[in-house]
C-alpha cells in the first residue's frame, strides 16, 4: 500500500469518527470535513498522476496542514479518538512529504 492509499484509508477513518461527533462546534467541525473533503477531491482528481506523486506539495497546502493540526488541538480533549485520527491524517500527508 502507497502513501497516497494510507492517506485514503486515514481519511475515510477519519470521516467516520466525524460522524459519531456530535457536541464538537458545528463551524469547527464544518470547516474540517470541508478541509477533508478537499483533500479528498485532490487526491481523486490526481488519481495516477505521475506530476502529483513526484510533487504531493501540489495536492495540499502547508496552511492546510496547520489547520488541521490545529482542529486536532480543538477535539484533543473531549474527542480524542477523533483527534487521534486528526493527527493520522497529518502523518500521512508528512509520509508524503506535505
Amino acid at each position: 500500500m502507497n502513501h497516497t492509499d494510507r492517506l485514503r484509508q486515514t481519511l475515510a477513518h477519519l470521516h467516520q469518527e466525524l460522524e459519531t461527533v456530535s457536541t464538537a462546534d458545528p463551524e469547527v467541525r464544518g470547516m474540517l470535513s470541508q478541509t477533508l473533503r478537499e483533500i479528498a477531491d485532490r487526491l481523486e482528481a490526481h488519481a495516477g498522476d505521475e506530476l502529483a506523486a513526484q510533487s504531493p506539495a501540489a495536492l495540499v497546502s502547508a496552511e492546510t496542514v496547520e489547520m488541521l493540526r490545529a482542529s486536532a488541538r480543538q477535539f484533543e480533549v473531549e474527542h480524542p479518538q477523533v483527534a487521534t485520527a486528526i493527527v493520522s491524517v497529518v502523518d500521512a500527508l508528512a509520509r508524503m512529504g506535505i
